[in-house]
């Protein structure tokens, strides 16, 4: 229900700005943000007695020319504001620091910037039509589409993050899909999935969503999204938004209809700003008429809000509708006016009854600087050891098995293998059974089992040994090559391993049997390199000839001619199966291989195998250069992932390592060595980095707590929630696994079903043909039809004053859907701490202490009271 707001009367009137006040934005627990043509922008909090003042760090000084837009992120961590100057920039809301700033195309004034309601994604728009999509968990764009010929004044997202809806000065309306958008392994141009010509007369100039989406009661893959827009004329228009969506893995499309479904008549002038309520129950608007207007959800205004001397710029609701500001511009005004819709409230009041907490978490200067420290530390990497006298001959290869234990091999014949620790004064200390001693000429590579029992080391001398890297032992041989093997590789389940090198093939081995599997035969010179990928179905090779290829099963599925000029000379398999971030297609396998060679370059390929039905169809595998990483000034002797794949290293005859960032192909740091880098490694969490030289030298370097940190949490905030009508049966599993109930998934994981069937089939149904106890079935159900209310209810209407405090996440006050214990042992709403990991924050929000790392598991109990409390247990 809308408030009744006979009686809004004005709470505060704040002299904002010394220019045109053109943007304002409420956070979480009241405070405000409000940005001006002066440059400036403001952060106020709320203190009982006073009002709104400003807090400590305010204002944000960051932009050249006048702000043009304020954003908060949906959970209150982030702020993005954007400016005349071209750049949008992302502020810790916190502590006021500056996170990242993202320029323009061409430099182009920025008007508008939003975020996805899953805070994943930044979309900016403004004068060259143009709008640009930051991806900000990598920090990176991730797609520019050049569609609009007028000025973009008009952006947003549709609830679920699935479209973004976009206007201009040319009277257009675009709706796009946000799966178009993130996919960067297609070079289509990307196209609106519906479009609405002279929408409105003179221009659109502000969009809003509602946050509510309705379903056809029979059919729930037809959802309905509701959209408001303003233009120049003095009309706002409410559009009705048809998605019939189709699971990505039945090959299906989404088709997307808009139609205009109602026109709300009340100002006399252009219209400048919109916004939704929380719940969708009301929309303000503001206008060049120096009125705002409330309206209910059938299009009545149903209360007109005058105390503004000149043109109003802006409107936003409070995250609980108690309240609206709104910004105006002119000689004489200048002013932001904070409204009371209750008309029942005071300056001397207390608006948040969990105020103390928030104070204890932000407002303590001290804690503040503790926090601005860590997140503005040195970026800088740091020389641990340099060893000179560990190896009587060049070191050709390194590898870390945690961060505990490094392997190396070298042209002495010898593997070595080293305690690592830190904090000693000598990092490196050799075990007791190093060296290993067993080849008669150079050591080429050396490779640990993915659950480090085993070393692998090939060489010259055409023999590869396996060792046990605890004794020192030899475990085994294998049959000796004629020509040298160049690299040895475990398959992820360590039942296999591949050797290649001189002869221009490659010998897949049984590991137990020493039994040769296949034989990998195409290559027309030396194999310098070899991968496999993490789930071990593809093997990529690569040549002295300047081409790979790749195989499954002993068979070649295909070949890149020229993928290096004058040879490759190393590869490796990003470990995460998901590489390509902002895309959730269930029909497409996608991996990520990078590749290095005597052209000085490093390039990431992106690999997409099709699957048809859980079957993976190889004759439609595609490759495409995705990346391509420049710097190096001569060739490229090794590229390695992180154990995260956010990073990637290369070493280079130039003598120098680089670390690059995967998403956005920048170089973060710049290595220089005595001698020619040929290895690299890094341990497993990122901490620190080995490279080894050609003069015999072994560098650890201590990498940056900024790039450790990032590395270590940015796989667990995942760009893209896949919808549940998308999931397929591993989806399926793995939401079982997390919501506690892992005993069931045996009963479950030779079945045929999927999201779909799990929203669309009556409970008792799905339950029947899984042989399932009587307490099983109970669960299953009662989890089942929570699912379906968290899909088709609607936003939350509850008055906080009813809901244990326990239930509200302590970063946004806000009801906790899916809490989540942190290693602080504090339990927050997940969207919300990731989005604090987002905001470059590795301290707890609760004590301000920096956390033990960055894990967090679901508090299953907690949100099995949450439920029960919100749906009922029938």
């Amino acid at each position: 229900m809308a408030l009744p707001c006979d009686h809004a009367k004005i709470l505060q009137r704040l002299p904002a700005h010394n220019s045109d006040v053109t943007s304002c934005d409420f956070a979480p627990n009241f405070n405000l943000v409000t940005g001006s043509s002066d440059k400036t922008i403001k952060i106020w909090k709320w203190i009982p007695s006073q009002g709104y003042v400003q807090k400590q760090f305010s204002p944000l000084r960051g932009h050249k020319y006048g702000v043009t837009c304020v954003k908060v992120s949906p959970q209150g961590s982030m702020l993005a504001t954007a400016s005349v100057d071209g750049t949008a920039v992302l502020w810790n809301l916190h502590s006021g620091t500056k996170i990242y700033t993202m320029t323009q195309v061409n430099g182009d004034a920025i008007r508008v910037c939003r975020f996805t309601p899953d805070s994943s994604i930044l979309a900016t728009g403004g004068d060259n039509g143009a709008i640009c999509f930051w991806d900000l968990i990598h920090r990176s764009l991730i797609k520019t589409i050049f569609n609009h010929e007028g000025t973009m004044q008009g952006l947003t997202f549709t609830p679920d993050s699935m479209y973004a809806v976009s206007g201009c000065t040319l009277e257009i309306l675009n709706v796009w899909s946000m799966q178009d958008v993130g996919d960067t392994t297609k070079d289509d141009l990307c196209e609106p999935v519906a479009s609405q010509d002279n929408s409105h007369d003179l221009g659109v100039t502000c969009i809003d969503a509602s946050p509510v989406i309705m379903h056809e009661e029979n059919n729930p893959m037809i959802k309905f999204y509701t959209i408001a827009t303003g233009g120049n004329c003095d009309k706002i228009y409410i559009w009705k938004i048809m998605c019939c969506t189709s699971p990505k893995h039945a090959a299906g499309k989404n088709l997307v209809t808009m139609e205009k479904i109602q026109t709300l008549r009340g100002h006399n002038s252009a219209v400048t700003c919109l916004r939704y309520n929380h719940n969708g129950s009301m929309l303000v608007s503001s206008s060049l008429d120096k009125l705002v207007k409330i309206w209910s959800m059938d299009g009545i205004c149903i209360s007109t809000l005058s105390g503004h001397t000149r043109y109003i710029n802006c409107v936003s609701f409070s995250r609980d509708s108690n309240l609206i500001s709104s910004g105006s511009t002119g000689s004489n005004d200048k002013s932001v006016i904070v409204w009371d819709l209750s008309g029942r409230l005071s300056c001397d009041l207390e608006l948040n009854k969990n105020q103390s907490l928030w104070n204890n978490m932000t407002q303590n200067s001290q804690e503040i600087h503790v926090v601005r420290d860590a997140e503005t530390n040195d970026n800088t990497a740091t020389l641990l050891e340099k060893a000179d006298d560990i190896a009587e001959a060049a070191i050709n290869s390194c590898q870390f098995y945690n961060d505990t234990l490094l392997a190396t091999g070298s042209s002495d014949k010898l593997v070595r293998l080293f305690k690592v620790d830190p904090n000693r004064e000598e990092i490196l200390e050799e075990i007791e059974s190093s060296p290993l001693d067993g080849h008669s000429y150079s050591v080429n590579h050396v490779e640990f089992s993915k659950d480090g029992s085993l070393l692998a080391s090939s060489s010259l001398d055409g023999w590869t040994l396996i060792w046990n890297p605890k004794t020192g032992e030899r475990v085994t041989s294998l049959p000796e090559n004629s020509s040298g093997v160049r690299i040895c590789k475990f398959s992820p389940d360590n039942t296999f391993i591949l050797t290649a090198g001189d002869d221009e093939k490659g010998t897949i081995w049984n590991l137990h049997t020493k039994e040769k599997v296949n034989e990998l035969e195409g290559h027309l010179d030396a194999i310098t390199s070899a991968a496999y990928s993490p789930d071990g179905r593809i093997i990529a090779t690569m040549s002295n000839n300047g081409d790979f290829r790749l195989w499954t099963e002993g068979m070649n599925i295909f070949v890149q001619d020229v993928a290096h000029d004058l040879g490759v000379q190393s590869c490796d398999f990003s470990q995460n199966l998901e590489p390509i971030p902002n895309t959730t297609a269930a029909d497409v396998q996608n991996y990520l291989l990078a590749t290095c060679g005597n052209d000085s370059m490093v390039k990431l390929w992106v690999i997409s195998v099709q699957i048809n039905w859980g079957s993976y169809d190889y004759n439609k595998i595609k490759v495409k250069l995705w990346r391509t990483l420049q710097g190096h000034g001569g060739s490229v002797t090794c590229v390695r992932f992180s154990s995260s794949s956010e990073i990637v290293c290369s070493t280079g005859t130039d003598r120098q390592a680089r670390i690059w960032s995967v998403y956005s192909a920048e170089c973060l740091h710049v290595l220089d060595h005595d001698s020619i880098a040929t290895t690299c490694s890094f341990s497993s969490t990122c901490s620190m980095l080995a490279v080894g030289c050609l003069d015999k030298t072994l560098w650890i370097w201590k990498l940056p707590p900024q790039l450790v940190f990032q590395t270590a949490v940015v796989n667990k905030l995942k760009c893209k929630t896949k919808e549940v009508m998308e999931w397929t049966l591993g989806d399926l599993l793995k939401w079982l696994r997390d919501i506690g109930l892992s005993e069931l998934t045996e009963y479950i994981s030779n079945t045929t079903l999927d999201g779909e069937k799990l929203l669309t089939l009556p409970e008792d149904q799905i339950c029947s043909g899984l042989n399932l106890d009587a307490e099983q079935t109970e669960k299953l159900v009662k989890e089942i039809k929570w699912l379906k209310q968290i899909q088709f209810s609607q936003p939350s209407t509850w008055d906080k004053t009813d809901v244990p405090i326990d239930f509200l996440c302590p970063i946004t006050h806000e009801i906790m859907r899916e809490p989540v214990i942190v290693s602080d042992g504090f339990t927050y709403e997940r969207r919300a701490i990731t989005e604090w990991f987002m905001s470059g924050k590795f301290t707890s929000p609760m004590t301000n202490m920096v956390l033990i790392n960055t894990d967090y598991k679901p508090n299953i109990e907690l949100r099995n009271a949450i439920y029960s409390f919100l749906y009922g247990d029938k």
